[in-house]
């Protein structure tokens, strides 16, 4: 998945989840469960291309699971999601996704992170691409 076609995707779903948001569980931080992040980008992502490719929810990888595979005949893409807490935590997410990427062997992985801002200029820092160990690692951030 390209980081375009990731990004206008994940754009209209935002819209979408925003419309729901007041109505999810919360943990006592006041952010909203990652489950919720899950099953909304699975049930949004599985229902809006059921004609262009396959989602599957927690596919195994061999050390740990990561939580979607988009795949068609000849090419499969995977997206992490994750629930923003510290920076630090995000360094491991992005070590973490790549590793599932590398398990696959395919040089790019997505990662999600819900973060509890809204606010475009606060998310921007946590958005971007690097890399990790030879997997190209999109982020994108999403408010809620």
């Amino acid at each position: 998945m390209r980081r375009v076609e990731g990004r206008c995707l994940l754009e209209t779903h935002v819209t979408i989840e925003h419309s729901i948001q007041a109505l999810q569980p919360r943990r006592t931080n006041l952010n909203i469960t990652e489950a919720v992040g899950h099953f909304h980008l699975y049930g949004w992502l599985s229902r809006a291309f059921l004609d262009f490719f396959v989602v599957s929810p927690e596919f195994p990888t061999g050390n740990g699971q990561v939580d979607l595979v988009l795949q068609t005949i000849s090419q499969k893409a995977i997206i992490e999601i994750k629930s923003f807490t510290s920076t630090s935590k995000l360094k491991h997410a992005k070590t973490q996704a790549a590793g599932y990427a590398k398990k696959m062997n395919l040089t790019e992985v997505m990662l999600v992170v819900f973060a509890l801002s809204q606010d475009q200029e606060i998310m921007t820092p946590f958005t971007g691409e690097s890399d990790e160990g030879g997997v190209r690692v999109i982020v994108e951030a999403i408010g809620k």
